[in-house]
């Protein structure tokens, strides 16, 4: 017999032995279904706690888009020549950085002063116009490294004007972002490390608890790879009920924030929708809790079945 044929004749047995090992593991949860559901619990809210959160972070940085303070290049150029006003021009019409760019006149910028006196005349002894031109840039992008390059760069086409910008805030929230996403990455590495032990150990318990089962089944030739495969399909089903669960918080949890956290936009003018989790990140839910699950369950049994008798 050719070695594809023998391969193929094995495959109807190699299914049969999984849907068997996948069946006494359904049995086993149905015949404690207390102890099954305390697992898929515990496991969704682990799932869930960093996904709401992520959520609420991913909606903040959204939060902040709706904010009126894109970073802003002034350029004072005062005594600043023609040709190099010229030279400024043709650099702001030709950067890929640079969204749109004003020009104050020197006179406008009184006259607008002036209005905003509550008392004009107070200007009238001026002798002459004490502000300069001024250029106002909207940089294209509020990435921080960018606003900087495009600063020194506008500082080095007009080495006579004095620039300043006000990108300082930008740099503050995207630190705050930053480390809003490092403290989720920790927060969430130390519950699924919690979660894998807590499955690990929930697995290992349950093989102890059939040692004289297994010792009976290894007198009979099973090998640890046939002892281990109920268990695996075990956390892959509790892994998988985890992740449901979590999703159904989490959509509990969104939906419950949703009204506070418009109101409190409201209050300060901003129109702002809380955005409900998509298909990807409960897809992801679903993923991260049969990892866990099916990990928990290999670490639990490997360590169990070695120390069974």
């Amino acid at each position: 017999m050719k070695p594809g044929r023998r391969l193929l004749d094995t495959v109807p047995a190699w299914l049969e032995a999984h849907r068997d090992a996948a069946r006494r593991s359904l049995q086993r949860r149905l015949q404690a279904p207390v102890l099954s559901l305390i697992s898929i619990a515990v496991l969704g809210f682990i799932l869930a706690l960093p996904a709401y959160l992520w959520v609420l972070l991913d909606n903040a940085r959204a939060l902040s888009a709706h904010v009126d303070h894109d970073p802003r290049i002034a350029l004072y150029l005062d005594g600043v020549e023609a040709a190099t006003v010229a030279d400024l021009e043709r650099h702001l019409e030709t950067d890929a950085r640079v969204e749109r760019w004003i020009w104050i006149d020197a006179d406008e910028a009184l006259a607008r002063y002036r209005e905003g006196l509550a008392d004009p005349s107070l200007l009238d002894w001026l002798d002459e116009n004490p502000l300069p031109d001024v250029v106002d840039v909207v940089p294209a992008t509020a990435d921080p490294e960018t606003v900087a390059a495009l600063r020194e760069a506008l500082a080095a086409t007009v080495p006579g004007a004095t620039v300043v910008s006000d990108d300082d805030w930008v740099r503050q929230l995207n630190s705050l972002h930053q480390l809003g996403l490092r403290i989720l990455s920790v927060v969430g590495a130390l519950l699924g490390l919690g979660a894998l032990l807590i499955l690990a150990l929930a697995t290992a318990s349950e093989l102890r608890e059939r040692r004289e089962e297994i010792a009976i089944s290894r007198i009979s030739g099973a090998t640890h790879r046939f002892l281990r495969r109920p268990s695996l399909y075990g956390g892959v089903m509790t892994g998988l009920g985890g992740g449901v669960f979590a999703g159904i918080l989490l959509l509990i949890g969104i939906g419950l924030s949703r009204a506070p956290l418009e109101q409190a936009a409201a209050a300060f003018d901003l129109e702002f929708g809380l955005s409900l989790p998509g298909a990807t990140h409960l897809l992801a839910l679903l993923l991260a809790g049969l990892l866990l699950g099916w990990l928990g369950a290999r670490l639990g049994s490997g360590h169990a079945l070695r120390d069974a008798p």
